[in-house]
């Protein structure tokens, strides 16, 4: 309850006023908001939101895993109300603020379950999820990403000290897993890298009886089978995905899932060492917010100086050091050894949000070392290290050339009341260090802006809802496309109107291929423009917003549905969409002689089609659409994307997750016995 009221406290302006957003960011205003909307509303209308159809043609949303569909805690934001077929700002703004609240708990788990007192241990989570990445990222995917890390280290720790080590092991796994469900795959991949480290350490450190070391490499297997199966109904769509689209990575050109990301788009998103003070000192600037106050710093030292003999210890000064190595990036071969050797790091471009896994280790050595602390044990080092710091941040500020950010000053007014608590030592003290914390995170806030400023992304979609209105009123099957000038968001989802465009780091070659070309608008239906000036001279303006945009309809489109005929038909075919919803639809045809149906929609694994009830294989046309074939005569042809991918992800993540249960259940059993037995 008291790390509820200091995430609604700390964050006020979300929780308590209706004046702010995190929304004016292109990242979440344009692409988020509207995936978690177009989520919502197909979870409302009782469909699973596989496939996403209101962005450039068509495009599988479980695969490009960032949209977080099978994040079970977004499931919570989709199941509330929706207003006027949106999610309220208010319910977004409590997802926001809750993301932090959540990752405090798991680390305030992790801190108890190392045997810290309730003060140090409020500490440590407030650290872990009021400051660093967690508190100051604005995006809810890379947020979520690194939820779960501090309940993957507690699992870990206690495999470490012999605790339960099995069920340690599948639930540190399972743990794991959950974090690939998150909707990010930066952060649990560095966290992989992180436990593929740890547990090489704790096998090297088996004594010399083979029998140890292999019930260490099995606990070892059950932590990464388990793993694998929890994030499989994750990964197989994304391996289904990527395998068949291109990805932006700051390269020269778009990159295929075979390409590596080069190593220099990784050495630009590193954390680079002049960074480095910006653990304690705000406001110096770092592709990932590495500010975790002196408070924490200091305190981390103290459990580093006091109790290194401790196994706990040991490892979370690892856990710091580790995470921050593979932070820095190019600025230590670390970062490279894991680039060149470990699967998948060369996905994860961001090296610098590697120092969140940095920040969970420096939260349980904080609440680690107040703990001690508070138990009597005392280091005059501590001290002068804080004396020392409040000098040289005062001598900084008023010398530098390029002066720092002012709440250096404050940074160095903390060090100092945070010494004359450690050393005038009483029990309220540890609320006293508490509120010196809560002071340097209040004074480094997120940004939020307010909602009525003026251009701002929610006032602009607001403007152009009428535009939407009049298209959903045009008869036929069409897709629009909008001028990203002018209509930057993810209009398609937003509005649910089909659309040939959108703001997506991904998307497949075969849509990608055919971009620019010629025939595009007939292949895909694009009929209606929005932009300020007609493209072509065919087109017609036929509405104007009121924020000024204009909608331009090409009458030479048609609905994107013909037939092909190896030889002349004698008398013209009947098309006609009967029903269509993002992941099914139904058309009624009526041929004079066989031929092959063309539909629209990009051709992708995963969709199914019936002619009359009887399974027909889909074949790729004209090198982007589907098509099949259909006998003479009246037929109801049906498309429904059904992805095996997805479906024995399921299964495979339920297995996951109940032998995680299981191993639980008998570890448990296993230690009663024992103890009864003695």
């Amino acid at each position: 309850m008291l790390l509820l009221a200091l995430a609604i406290g700390l964050y006020w302006k979300l929780t308590l006023s209706r004046e702010y957003t995190w929304l004016q960011n292109p990242d979440q205003g344009l692409q988020v908001r509207p995936w978690l909307d177009f989520q919502a509303r197909e979870l409302h209308a009782g469909r699973l939101p596989l496939w996403d159809p209101y962005l450039w043609a068509g495009q599988t949303l479980i695969g490009q895993v960032q949209p977080g569909l099978t994040n079970p805690l977004n499931w919570i934001l989709f199941a509330l109300p929706l207003s006027g077929g949106h999610i309220s700002l208010g319910a977004l703004d409590w997802y926001w603020v809750s993301i932090r609240f959540l990752a405090a708990v798991f680390a305030f788990l992790l801190c108890r379950d190392l045997r810290c007192g309730l003060g140090p241990s409020i500490l440590g989570g407030s650290i872990y999820g009021f400051a660093g990445f967690i508190g100051y990222s604005l995006s809810p995917q890379f947020a979520m990403s690194a939820l779960w890390l501090p309940i993957v280290l507690l699992f870990f720790a206690r495999v470490f000290r012999g605790r339960r080590p099995w069920s340690g092991a599948a639930l540190g796994g399972a743990a794991l897993g959950a974090a690939f469900l998150s909707g990010h795959h930066n952060i649990p991949i560095y966290t992989a890298v992180l436990m593929g480290g740890l547990w090489l350490w704790h096998l090297a450190r088996a004594p010399r009886h083979r029998r140890e070391y292999a019930r260490r490499a099995g606990q070892w297997a059950a932590f990464t089978v388990v793993w694998l199966l929890v994030a499989a109904v994750q990964l197989l769509p994304a391996v289904e995905y990527g395998k068949r689209a291109l990805r932006w990575a700051d390269a020269p050109e778009a990159l295929r899932w075979q390409d590596r990301i080069p190593y220099s788009v990784h050495a630009r998103y590193s954390l680079s060492p002049e960074s480095l003070p910006g653990l304690v000192i705000p406001g110096i600037p770092a592709h990932a917010n590495p500010f975790v106050g002196i408070v924490a710093v200091t305190l981390a030292l103290a459990a580093v100086l006091l109790r290194w003999r401790s196994a706990e210890v040991r490892l979370f000064a690892g856990v710091a050091l580790g995470g921050l190595l593979l932070a820095l990036g190019s600025a230590t071969p670390v970062h490279r050894i894991a680039f060149e050797l470990v699967p998948m790091v060369e996905k994860a471009r961001y090296p610098a949000f590697a120092v969140v896994v940095c920040q969970v280790g420096l939260a349980a050595l904080a609440a680690l070392g107040l703990e001690a602390w508070r138990q009597g044990l005392r280091s005059r080092i501590v001290l002068w290290w804080l004396a020392c710091f409040a000098a040289a941040a005062a001598a900084v500020y008023q010398t530098h050339r390029f002066p720092l950010d002012p709440r250096a000053l404050l940074a160095a007014a903390v060090a100092l009341a945070l010494a004359a608590a450690l050393y005038w030592w009483r029990p309220v003290a540890i609320a006293a260090v508490l509120l010196l914390f809560l002071a340097e995170a209040y004074s480094n806030p997120p940004r939020f802006e307010r909602r009525d400023l003026p251009g701002s992304y929610l006032k602009l979609m607001d403007d152009q809802a009428d535009i939407a209105e009049f298209l959903r009123r045009q008869p036929g099957w069409f897709r629009v496309i909008a001028d990203e000038n002018v209509v930057p968001y993810n209009f398609g989802d937003w509005f649910a109107i089909e659309q040939y465009g959108g703001y997506l780091a991904s998307m497949t070659v075969n849509i990608h291929d055919i971009a620019g070309h010629p025939d595009t608008p007939r292949l895909l239906g694009i009929r209606y423009s929005i932009a300020r000036a007609p493209s072509n001279p065919s087109q017609r303006e036929v509405f104007q917003s009121r924020s000024g945009l204009k909608v331009y309809q090409d009458p030479r489109i048609a609905d994107p549905l013909w037939t092909r005929h190896d030889a002349p038909c004698p008398a013209a075919d009947r098309l006609r969409m009967a029903a269509r919803v993002p992941n099914a639809f139904s058309i009624e045809a009526d041929l004079a002689c066989p031929g092959l149906l063309v539909e629209g929609d990009p051709y992708f694994p995963g969709w199914r089609a019936w002619v009359d009830g009887q399974r027909v294989r889909i074949r790729e046309s004209e090198g982007v659409v589907r098509a099949v074939p259909v006998p003479a005569g009246r037929h109801r042809i049906e498309f429904r994307y059904v992805p095996g991918s997805v479906w024995w992800g399921v299964g495979l993540s339920a297995f996951g997750l109940l032998a995680a249960a299981l191993s639980s259940v008998v570890d448990r059993r296993r230690v009663e016995r024992c103890a009864a037995a003695q």
